[in-house]
């Protein structure tokens, strides 16, 4: 077939490990130009997500361009403009801690994005509602919807990890997130265009689009086959799995040769994902990356939430507001064709160091003026620093997620619930470390806002040099923990030589 659905384990021939075969297999096979896992990788769903993170980050930045500004029209008084917007961001805080449970009831990652994209929808129709009803708090309550749909859509740079090696990883991150070109593109796009489709509603046109993203991205997660996830705590998991001498080996009541039933035997490890969690903080390197990508999302949400509120105070029109988000949002997802290689070359630490002194050029050239010039060319800036180091943040959480849920799983047996608690515990810390991050950007977001309309935009930039300082001395910090780690090592294994 032209893809394997099937369980993703290689199993080498035993005549590959006879020297004379395999000097036989290689005069028979040229040197293959591939590497040996190429097999295992499964492009066609990694495209289908980046096209579905695409749609979804069109969403997000037509809500940016957008919502801010739909809001001051009716919102209690100025300083409650970014509300609704905040809201969206706290709220994605929230759904992301709930997704892993939300993954378990509806029966897998790939039913929750059909049930997503459909929540996506009614809150589009909401917000058109809202805009033209001009209600605040419809507004909000839309915010709270679109958040869930926007966690789902975050989620698929984790979900492309059971779809490759690991090897490849990083780089997948990267590609999936390279649909976030489109989607900054779009986006803008559609917003500065739909905002007048309504005479009498400004921007309500505006989520009528939304929702006809959020109806494209349930067309491609519903399409048969080309989108599949190992089994992962919903029903797959539940139907049991072939034992290796052909019996099958139910999740319920069984004995072993030793009389002692399976369910006994994993009892203990029920509270895996409990133990990942904890395992994965207490490690400082996968703690540095969290902050990161927590202080790089808050400066990123902090300096670009009010962007249009302070381009319309200084007589610039919507659409140089559009232009401006959408070399932000470029700025946010181009470099993504090469910031997963570099992660996987250069390691996941000087990348972050680059982006966090990205973060300090952006706010140098923000406060230096506030002309079109500036605001251009300062958000471009600023959206690269954000990939470089949500991207090396990304890599590094995912890494430790999926070796920490390794390790809380080593006590259990059954193949099939092994399978099941793994994919559960790397969910569960993979959504507590975004609970961290999106709580600090919807703060950082909440707080734009008065600030803006108390110490303005220029002295607003302090808040860029501050967090690029602070995520340089975690990178720093923990380069330090790793070289006295490997150090550590080093010395183990030259005393076990000398024994």
């Amino acid at each position: 077939s032209w893809r394997d659905s099937s369980p993703r384990v290689r199993v080498r021939p035993c005549f590959a490990f006879c020297p004379t075969t395999r000097v036989v297999a290689g005069m028979a096979t040229p040197p293959a130009v591939v590497p040996d896992d190429a097999h295992l990788h499964d492009w066609p769903a990694v495209t289908a997500l980046s096209a579905g993170w695409a749609l979804s980050f069109s969403v997000v930045t037509a809500s940016i361009t957008a919502t801010n500004l739909a809001s001051s029209a009716f919102s209690p008084s100025s300083s409650w403009n970014t509300v609704p917007l905040a809201i969206l961001l706290v709220a994605l805080s929230g759904w992301s801690m709930a997704l892993p449970t939300l993954f378990t009831k509806l029966g897998g990652r790939l039913n929750t994005y059909r049930v997503t994209s459909c929540v996506g929808m009614v809150a589009s129709v909401t917000a058109s509602l809202a805009c033209s009803e001009k209600s605040f708090a419809a507004l909000c309550v839309s915010s709270v919807l679109f958040a869930l749909p926007s966690a789902a859509g975050q989620s698929f740079r984790f979900a492309v990890l059971s779809l490759v090696p690991a090897r490849s990883r990083p780089k997948c991150i990267g590609l999936v997130l390279t649909g976030g070109i489109a989607g900054a593109v779009i986006g803008p796009l559609y917003a500065a265009a739909a905002k007048n489709m309504f005479a009498d509603a400004p921007f309500a046109g505006v989520y009528v689009c939304t929702g006809v993203a959020f109806f494209l991205l349930l067309c491609i997660v519903s399409v048969p086959g080309l989108v599949t996830f190992p089994a992962e705590g919903g029903q797959e998991a539940a139907g049991g799995e072939k034992a290796p001498g052909g019996s099958e080996e139910p999740c319920g009541k069984s004995t072993d040769g030793k009389g002692e039933s399976t369910e006994k035997k994993n009892a203990e490890p029920k509270n895996a994902p409990s133990v990942a969690v904890a395992a994965s903080f207490a490690r400082f390197g996968f703690v540095a990356a969290v902050a990161i990508a927590a202080l790089s999302y808050g400066a990123m949400s902090f300096l670009m939430s009010p962007t249009p509120l302070a381009m319309r105070d200084r007589g610039l029109s919507f659409h140089e507001v559009s232009h401006v988000i959408l070399s932000h949002m470029l700025g946010m997802y181009a470099p993504s064709f090469v910031s997963g290689g570099a992660v996987a070359r250069f390691g996941w630490r000087p990348v972050a160091a680059v982006g966090a002194g990205l973060f300090v050029v952006a706010s140098v050239v923000m406060h230096d003026g506030v002309s079109m010039k500036n605001f251009v060319g300062g958000q471009l800036v600023l959206g690269i620093g954000w990939n470089l180091c949500f991207v090396a943040a990304t890599s590094e959480v995912a890494k430790v997620s999926m070796e920490e849920a390794e390790n809380a799983c080593m006590g259990i047996q059954s193949r099939s619930v092994k399978a099941a608690q793994k994919a559960k515990s790397a969910q569960r810390v993979q959504s507590a470390a975004d609970v961290v991050t999106f709580a600090f950007a919807g703060a950082a977001s909440v707080a734009s806002g008065p600030a803006l309309a108390k110490i303005h935009w220029r002295e607003m930039q302090i808040v860029g040099w501050v967090c690029a300082g602070l995520m340089l001395v975690f990178v720093k910090v923990a380069g330090i923990k790793d070289a006295r780690k490997e150090e550590d090592v080093r010395s183990t294994e030259k005393g076990e030589d000398k024994v």
